[in-house]
């Protein structure tokens, strides 16, 4: 038997090797999960001798040199990374359903698996037993300790098929498969994991694990876990006679090794059950392992992952978060036909949904919608909560449907509803409300895995786009305040000279006291002086217009502390009156008090500089303003002054309109039209009909509750 004969014998694509259906399915779904972890999908792997060759051999290729030194399984997967992993899973299930079909080859599968994860199973309890460290590599020896079968039946399916399932003595069986393919599978093995690790003693783990226990009984402790572990797998020998050789190899007695066998039996079974495999009763481990059946699902679950590959790159395009919305409904209804939808997204303090799109004809009601996470409320807030999908006609799974659930399929003109949610390891999207029959569910329902893979797909797409959108707003911020630093700047620099100015026209006018005319002019300076004043305060404001929401905030006790400020230091001396009508049960409500602070501040001093003596500034506010089905609070601040002219009314709220009077506040209101916009309202301004000029603001009404 020469080299070359053996590496000739190995000379196969290790990723064509067979895989059993249901590992690859479980790995297939583990790999497309948004939270699963490396230790999930090493564990998913490592039930399958040909998956766990295919990771080793593509970790020692050329590609990965660098990390060729690598030796721990859930280090290789990271190096792998998880792309490479869904493509193994994927090429592995297509290259399974593809291969030759046979039932007497999927019951021999069957038995190949069980051995070789027994065999795993109770290498690695050997090794704990024995204080052999690592034990994980005891685990992955036996666990591959009969690849070679698998790359020599990739090479010769008929011919070597009917060895396996007509399985030869030890010897005999060495001696078909050298004069078949000039090298046994052991040797073939042993060459390809001498490959992948040449500085261990697995290669001679699995060439020599057919050898008598005398002939092992001075090599490397390894060769003989896996001597010994092989032999209890396979049980080729009596109880007594593998007890003996326990006795010799490691000092074990026959009550350790029986305990240790049926733990391992526990084990193995626990892994089965984990991938769906049932064993026959008596527990030989004999099972039909490929079948048509689980191939046909094999070929079901490859075509749901294009799609949902598909879909995958269709969101993965989008980076603003309304476009991101758009396509996630459009996949919804190709992937699933579900074309009446709302989303529902978790506010930033974690504690409210609130609708935010959808393809709903009415969707300017439904986004009234501010639901409060808490359980049992509603269908919506208990799918989130819970993590899992919920529909009003799976009663067995969902709570009772409350009025609220109801209120949603009316709206979507629907007779019940399905909730996604959308649900990511950072943060909570929040939750998709389709609308459907009764009909419609029964075929979600079949689709329900694929369902699921695709909400957390588009959890994914939505917390990146809101990640984004943090990151943008971080950098506006800090631009915005980098400007309003240099705006404060240059207004500290430009009133200093205003000032000093200011101060020499008040000496002026005093060495000029009897002087009449020289009096009206000094004060026409000084009024134009401070109304530069102004400018040069409201042009650093300008810099401040997009600030966030920053909480509640009770605008009938705001009004009154800034009346307050202002009956003091503007309403006396100028001999104006003020008068309140506010409406006692307007609630705090959800908007930015910094902003809406200046606004009132801003046109109040608007109002001031076109009184007379004796003028009246009055403030009203009112709740429950609906607006096109929207709800609204109302502001309203008027004067009694002489109106606004018509030739400025046409741009009150275009900058720097410039003329005499009030219009000097061209600025100001500029600012208050951008300074209103950013809270998401609106303002108007007219001239009422008995004198004077009046400003409406409408503010959405988000109580915060």
């Amino acid at each position: 038997m020469t080299g070359l004969s053996i590496s000739n014998a190995a000379r196969i694509d290790v990723g064509q090797l067979p895989s059993i259906p249901r590992v690859l399915l479980k790995l297939i779904e583990a790999s497309h999960k948004v939270d699963v972890s490396f230790k999930e999908l090493a564990g998913v792997i490592q039930q399958d001798p040909a998956l766990s060759a295919k990771v080793i051999a593509i970790a020692n290729s050329p590609f990965y040199a660098q990390w060729n030194d690598v030796r721990d399984f859930n280090r290789l997967l990271v190096v792998l990374g998880l792309n490479t992993i869904k493509t193994i899973a994927i090429t592995s299930a297509v290259h399974q359903f593809f291969s030759q079909f046979d039932t007497k080859l999927g019951k021999w599968m069957g038995t190949f698996w069980s051995h070789s994860l027994t065999c795993a199973y109770a290498a690695k309890a050997l090794a704990n037993l024995t204080s052999y460290d690592p034990p994980d590599e005891a685990y992955l020896a036996g666990l591959l300790h009969k690849i070679g079968q698998l790359v020599l039946l990739k090479k010769n399916p008929t011919d070597y098929q009917d060895i396996l399932l007509n399985p030869p003595l030890v010897t005999e069986m060495d001696a078909r498969e050298r004069e078949m393919f000039g090298a046994t599978s052991t040797e073939v093995g042993a060459y390809l994991v001498r490959k992948w690790d040449p500085d261990s003693f697995l290669s001679d783990a699995v060439l020599y694990q057919h050898e008598p226990a005398d002939a092992v009984l001075d090599t490397p402790r390894l060769v003989k876990l896996i001597n010994f572990a092989h032999k209890l797998s396979a049980m080729y020998e009596p109880m007594e006679s593998l007890c003996a050789e326990a006795e010799l190899l490691f000092g074990l007695s026959q009550p350790v090794i029986e305990d240790m066998l049926a733990g391992v039996r526990s084990d193995v079974k626990r892994a089965a059950d984990s991938l769906g495999i049932q064993f026959p009763a008596e527990g030989d481990g004999t099972f039909d392992a490929d079948t048509e059946e689980e191939r046909l699902e094999l070929a079901k679950k490859v075509r749901d992952f294009a799609l949902l590959n598909g879909a995958q790159q269709h969101l993965s395009s989008s980076e603003q978060l309304e476009r991101a919305l758009v396509a996630i409904l459009q996949d919804l209804n190709i992937l699933f036909g579900l074309s009446r939808t709302l989303v529902f997204l978790s506010e930033p303090d974690g504690m409210h949904l609130q609708a935010v799109t959808g393809s709903s004809a009415h969707f300017g009601q439904i986004e009234e919608f501010r639901i409060p996470i808490k359980p049992g409320r509603s269908l919506v807030t208990e799918s989130l909560i819970s993590r899992s999908s919920l529909s009003t006609f799976d009663a067995t799974r969902a709570p009772m449907a409350s009025v609220l659930d109801s209120q949603l399929s009316m709206h979507l003109e629907t007779e019940g509803i399905f909730c996604l949610p959308l649900c990511h390891p950072e943060q909570d999207g929040g939750v998709i409300v389709a609308g459907l029959d009764a009909v419609g569910y029964q075929a979600l329902d079949r689709h329900r895995d694929l369902l699921q893979m695709f909400s957390g797909t588009a959890a994914a797409t939505v917390y990146k786009c809101r990640a984004l959108m943090e990151d943008r707003q971080q950098i506006l911020d800090e631009e915005r305040e980098r400007r309003h630093g240099e705006a404060s700047r240059l207004a500290h620099e430009a009133n200093n000279p205003l000032a000093v100015i200011k101060n020499y026209l008040q000496v002026l006018s005093m060495r000029l006291a009897d002087d009449q005319a020289v009096q009206e002019q000094v004060a026409i300076l000084s009024e134009e002086i401070e109304r530069v004043a102004n400018i040069v305060l409201r042009m650093r404001d300008a810099t401040d217009t997009g600030e966030k929401l920053q909480g509640t905030v009770d605008i009938n006790q705001l009004i009154q502390d800034l009346m307050g400020i202002f009956r003091v230091s503007h309403f006396a001396t100028h001999d104006i009156q003020d008068e309140l009508i506010l409406d006692g049960n307007l609630p705090p409500i959800a908007t930015n008090r910094n902003s809406l602070k200046q606004v009132l501040t801003n046109l109040i001093r608007n109002a001031l500089e076109s009184l007379p003596k004796k003028g009246v500034v009055s403030i009203r506010t009112g709740d429950q303003v609906n607006v096109n089905g929207r709800q609204y609070v109302e502001l309203v601040i008027a004067d009694n002054g002489p109106g606004i002219p018509e030739e400025v009314m046409e741009n009150i709220f275009n900058p720097v309109t410039s003329s005499k009077g009030r219009e000097h506040a061209g600025l100001g209101l500029t600012i208050v039209r951008n300074l209103v916009s950013g809270l998401s309202g609106t303002i108007s301004c007219r001239n009422k009909p008995e004198g004077g000029a009046e400003f409406t603001i409408l503010l959405p009404r988000k109580t915060g509750q």
